[in-house]
């Protein structure tokens, strides 16, 4: 199944750009080396006409052909030679002349002898994911800016942890899973009340996988449920396409954020319901975080199917008060 058309006509005009630049800059190279040592430039010419020259030689000299062959050879030869050493005399290869590809198996060409290049195919599926994640907050989120200070360090007799050392756990389990996230990683549940920091992980996350060269999509669930919504019913949507449910059901990673927020209908509550089961089903790792318990899923929700999240997803329960009123209040004090 491939992607749109618009997706595709986005990866060919981003191949042609570099193509081109690789080009452009090569003969920048070249222009800026000839003008230094304009010999070089006419060694190069001589060498461009060494195959007019061995057909030349073949058409004309039918009794001493093998002699004159390796005279036009010979002469290639020292060519090269004479070229050689204005480019050790440069301080230069001849390599370093020739474009420099970010693809050097396709060229930047996007194929190989017709078939599809595989830095390509990754191309288009970095642009599937992204325009997927263009309205999410990636990059104001990361490990470096989760603060445990919000969370009290107090510990009563019946609590084995406080909430500061239960946070510090998930937050050591949530950079650990980053940095050593694989295609086949465990999924995870952040569950807890608004304010918690569940968005802020799970974003960190997002942005040290994507760092590692992973795929990876985070949307809200409310968001991304109008979104299948509005393609489903789309007169224009496309079945040949690739569809925005085929790519969150085949993207590395999938960060679904807010679920039980979204209005709950049977389209949604079937979409959900496909989508979490089809990872499981494909061992592709998934993280959720929701404002709910468990129960309040479960009546959103079949039974079996938090039943299976509650068996093979690592539950993390967030703990403290709502850190964004904290910070607000802070803010006002200052």
């Amino acid at each position: 199944m491939g992607y749109s058309r618009q997706i595709y006509d986005e990866a060919d005009k981003i191949m042609q750009d570099r193509r081109n630049r690789a080009l452009k800059n090569a003969d920048n190279r070249k222009k800026r080396f000839f003008q230094k040592y304009p010999e070089a430039q006419e060694l190069e010419r001589q060498l461009s006409h060494t195959m007019t020259d061995l057909i030349r030689t073949m058409l004309g000299n039918k009794t001493n052909l093998s002699v004159a062959m390796n005279k036009v050879k010979a002469e290639n030869l020292a060519t090269q030679m004479s070229l050689n050493q204005i480019y050790r005399k440069a301080g230069i290869t001849k390599e370093s002349l020739e474009p420099h590809f970010v693809c050097e198996k396709c060229q930047d060409k996007g194929n190989i002898d017709g078939k599809i290049c595989d830095c390509y195919k990754q191309l288009v599926k970095e642009i599937a994911y992204n325009q997927l994640n263009k309205l999410s907050p990636l990059k104001l989120s990361s490990f470096d800016t989760f603060s445990l200070h919000y969370y009290s360090d107090i510990k009563t007799d019946e609590e084995e942890l406080s909430e500061r050392e239960q946070m510090q756990l998930y937050f050591n389990k949530c950079k650990s899973y980053a940095e050593n996230f694989t295609k086949d990683a465990k999924s995870i549940i952040m569950r807890g009340n608004t304010g918690l920091g569940k968005t802020h992980l799970s974003l960190a996350i997002a942005r040290k996988v994507i760092e590692r060269g992973f795929g990876v999509i985070y949307c809200s669930a409310p968001d991304i449920l109008s979104k299948l919504e509005r393609e489903q019913f789309s007169r224009n949507y496309n079945k040949s396409e690739e569809s925005v449910e085929d790519t969150l059901k085949e993207c590395d990673l999938l960060i679904l954020d807010d679920m039980g927020s979204e209005f709950s209908t049977n389209f949604t509550k079937n979409k959900i319901y496909n989508l979490i089961n089809h990872r499981l089903s494909c061992n592709l790792p998934t993280i959720i975080s929701t404002n709910f318990t468990f129960k309040e899923l479960e009546q959103t929700y079949s039974q079996r199917l938090i039943s299976r999240i509650i068996g093979e997803y690592m539950a993390f329960n967030f703990v403290g008060h709502d850190i964004r009123q904290m910070k607000r209040a802070e803010q006002m004090n200052k």
